[in-house]
């Protein structure tokens, strides 16, 4: 409620009770009065020498006007009465609105107050750390709409006698933008921020006739992201994404950060297993998507709880944590934990401006067992871990009575150098996965994995580069005049490795008549960078199979080439 609305409903209460005043006061016949009394024969005075009551200025009074003159004196008193208490509440209901929290917290609507709210009588201030005071007079009723408390009909008000519930203080803000939304308070205790990331694709292939394959148009990502502190040692992330025909929870995660050399993280969110994913940006990946060991066998997103830090003694990133462990899942399909662990060294990143202060080496692994179908059912060229089959060429597909069962070990090894516009990647993956038949679970077969990939990426128009992330053109791609410029120009190329064990076959967990065990992906991509937040990628995919695969019924290929455009947003 306005503060103008308290002095409203103060003049609204006085008219009515003016009217009701004027009213009362109009003068009425005398109830013995017969009011049949013919007009012409008017009602005896009584005679001088004996008047009921005192004389007035115009003349004696009768007893009934002695009687109303009593009752308008009482009326009087009534309405100057109600007057004082009007003023008296107005005066109280602009105090509490100009004192209360902004949300109205700890306000609650009662059963059968009709829309009224009862609302807390609060004190002459509200102190940062306690919660709203009560003055003992318990609660008052106030017109108040628009609340979206939370609050039951059975719970308490916010009280300076107890901790909880607790009405937060009311704080100043501003709002800024760049990258991304935000608002954040005048202290930088408290801030909430807003991105956008939105890829829009269009996918084609060079073989006609795909099923269930095809060549389309199609939404990638489009991730909204909500993010910030509740003071500063608590970082909240939440953000939410609709990928090709799903859309879930994307990340849900609390940081506890006190110092960035040991920080805590529980909820979903990125799990530390390989460079390519744990450390570089999804909207930021120089060839669009991952490497094709990522896309089949990367944990992705995942829920647990972590340890980690960055630039401990200049030089180490570490990441450690316990996961469910089932890739891009939102729960578990299996008692078993695993361990995911990462570990960065840059030996030489104190040394500002030396060509090596962007070297870095390392490593990641999973250590863990599993026990539930196969994820991914199929493996794919491009699609991360799950997801539609209209957008990825398959390359294997489990059979439907295989599972997981067993020892999930995999490792890998990775080297990242940035220098100037240059970018150089690689990384080795390795381990194996146990697997039976459903109807035979005691009879495993651990099938071994290798894979590896290299990568690098040049920038044309001379942009810089100390890791992947967002790019501030040198120029940025304008047309109007006198701001001309070409925006950031980038060329990549991507050889990727992907075999899994002959045991696929033997042990007949797959199909050999279908599908292979082994594959490789050539990348070549540009990325046309027209500012800081939008980006165009061309990238041509080109797959080598083993062994042919199908990809219509009976209709078998031994490549694949994937064309795709993509547009970018990323605020």
């Amino acid at each position: 409620m306005s503060r103008g609305r308290g002095s409203e409903w103060s003049r609204v209460l006085r008219i009515a009770i003016g009217v009701l005043g004027v009213a009362l006061a109009l003068p009425r016949p005398a109830l013995a009065q017969s009011p049949s009394a013919p007009p012409s024969a008017p009602a005896p005075q009584p005679p001088p020498s004996a008047p009921a009551t005192s004389p007035g200025p115009g003349g004696p009074r009768t007893p009934y006007e002695a009687a109303l003159e009593q009752r308008l004196l009482q009326m009087d008193a009534t309405i100057q009465k109600l007057s004082n208490q009007v003023d008296h509440l107005s005066t109280r209901l602009r105090e509490a609105e100009a004192r209360a929290p902004a949300s109205f917290n700890g306000a609650r609507i009662g059963p059968g107050t009709a829309g009224v709210v009862t609302a807390p009588r609060l004190p002459a201030a509200l102190p940062d750390g306690g919660g709203a005071a009560d003055d003992g007079n318990g609660t008052e009723e106030v017109g108040f709409g628009g609340l979206a408390s939370g609050f039951g009909p059975a719970a308490e008000l916010p009280s300076s006698r107890f901790s909880m519930p607790y009405a937060p203080p009311n704080r100043s803000a501003q709002a800024r933008w760049g990258p991304g939304f935000q608002i954040r308070s005048d202290d930088d205790e408290y801030d909430i921020q807003f991105h956008n990331l939105t890829q829009l694709d269009g996918r084609f292939y060079g073989v006609p006739n795909q099923k269930p394959v095809a060549d389309t148009f199609d939404i990638a990502r489009q991730w909204f992201v909500f993010n910030g502190h509740l003071t500063k040692p608590y970082e909240y992330y939440v953000s939410f994404n609709n990928s090709f025909d799903t859309f879930s929870a994307l990340d849900v995660f609390l940081n506890v950060n006190y110092d960035k050399r040991m920080q805590f993280r529980f909820g979903r969110f990125k799990s530390p297993y390989t460079y390519e994913f744990y450390a570089q940006p999804t909207e930021a990946l120089a060839s669009g998507e991952w490497s094709v060991f990522f896309n089949n066998f990367g944990m992705n997103r995942d829920v647990g709880t972590m340890l980690w830090g960055e630039s401990v003694a200049g030089r180490i990133d570490y990441a450690a944590g316990i996961f469910n462990s089932t890739p891009n899942a939102q729960f578990d399909l299996s008692n078993p934990k695993s361990v995911i662990a990462f570990l960065n060294f840059a030996p030489w990143r104190p040394r500002a401006g030396s060509p090596l202060e962007n070297f870095n080496v390392g490593g990641s692994l999973v250590a863990g067992e599993q026990d539930h179908v196969p994820v991914p059912q199929e493996l794919r060229t491009i699609v991360p871990t799950s997801g539609s089959n209209v957008i990825g060429v398959p390359f294997l597909a489990f059979n439907n009575n295989v599972v997981t069962a067993g020892p999930r070990n995999l490792w890998d090894l990775h080297l990242a150098y940035f220098y100037r516009s240059l970018m150089v990647l690689g990384e080795w993956g390795s381990g194996f996965e146990d697997y039976a038949l459903a109807n035979h679970t005691n009879n495993r077969v651990r099938l071994p994995i290798e894979s590896f990939y290299v990568q690098t990426s040049y920038f044309l128009t001379g942009e810089t580069m100390a890791s992947r992330g967002r790019v501030k053109p040198l120029r940025s791609f304008d047309l109007r005049p006198g701001r001309f410029g070409p925006g950031a120009w980038e060329l990549v190329f991507r050889y990727a490795d992907l075999s899994l064990g002959r045991q696929v076959f033997t042990a007949g967990l797959a199909d050999p008549n279908l599908w292979t065990d082994r594959l490789f992906t050539t990348d070549l991509a540009v990325n046309w960078y027209w500012n800081a937040y939008i980006r165009v990628m061309f990238d041509w995919q080109h797959a080598g199979f083993g062994s042919p695969v199908i990809y219509a019924p009976t209709r078998f290929s031994s490549v694949s080439n994937l064309y795709m455009l993509r547009f970018e947003v990323w605020f």
